[in-house]
């Protein structure tokens, strides 16, 4: 996407977020649910006062923890890297949580064996009920699309084949389901899967690029990782 095509974008999304701030609601929790959300990542530096960047290891399956070091704009790109050498990788994640709505990247996910490039909703801890994650993660040198929900600790995934390099992905999220898509140049979508679901848990918005530890669990899940590493880029992000 061209610099004065994703300014345009930036700003139709900006004069659409202000015509919804009079229909934001506000949860049990006191947290506000953004009606809209575009970040075109222009400029240079980390990524920027909208997001959280990550700054800890998640153990296992993780063969890497997550540093300031290895996320950065780059020509317009948000750029999450793992680097081989240091054993880091990127993570951020919005300061500002989501509940339901259309999200979408236009991204390139990383090739090498065992990496995982992801764009994807979460709240709460691992495993436990308070568990809820909508997930798009491209694996298996970036040729799988793993989709999945996780509602209470308890997963429900499909995966598919797709193509590697520069593509638009997104999920749309609503109250009684959740639907993925691919997005063509013309901006036509294409329904990849369907899932009659109920979520109502608000969750931030997170992007991470990280590689297995070949663990049992990391094998059968990316495929081993054989000492690569490189970048995920993405041109941007929006919600709504």
């Amino acid at each position: 996407m061209t610099f004065r095509f994703k300014r345009a974008l930036r700003a139709a999304r900006l004069i659409g977020a202000m015509g919804a701030i009079g229909a934001a609601t506000v949860g049990a929790a006191g947290t506000a649910h953004a009606a809209s959300f575009f970040d075109g990542f222009d400029g240079t530096g980390g990524a920027g006062p909208a997001w959280e960047t990550a700054t800890w290891h998640n153990g296992t399956p993780f063969g890497c923890g997550f540093a300031y070091s290895e996320v950065w704009k780059d020509a317009g790109n948000m750029v999450l890297n793992v680097n081989a050498g240091t054993g880091r990788c990127g993570e951020i994640r919005t300061q500002q949580s989501f509940t339901y709505g259309k999200f979408t990247t236009r991204l390139k996910a990383s090739t090498f064996a065992g990496g995982n490039t992801s764009f994807f909703l979460y709240t709460g801890t691992a495993g436990t009920a308070s568990h809820f994650e909508i997930d798009i993660e491209l694996i298996k040198g970036g040729t799988v699309l793993h989709t999945n929900v996780w509602k209470g600790g308890v997963q429900n995934y499909k995966q598919f084949p797709i193509a590697t390099g520069w593509q638009t992905l997104g999920f749309e999220w609503r109250e009684n389901f959740v639907r993925w898509f691919t997005v063509n140049a013309q901006g036509g979508e294409t329904t990849i899967r369907h899932q009659i679901v109920s979520v109502s848990t608000p969750m931030r918005l997170m992007l991470n690029h990280w590689r297995g530890d070949n663990s049992p669990d990391a094998i059968g899940f990316l495929g081993q990782w054989n000492g690569g590493g490189g970048q995920a880029q993405y041109d941007w992000v929006k919600v709504e």
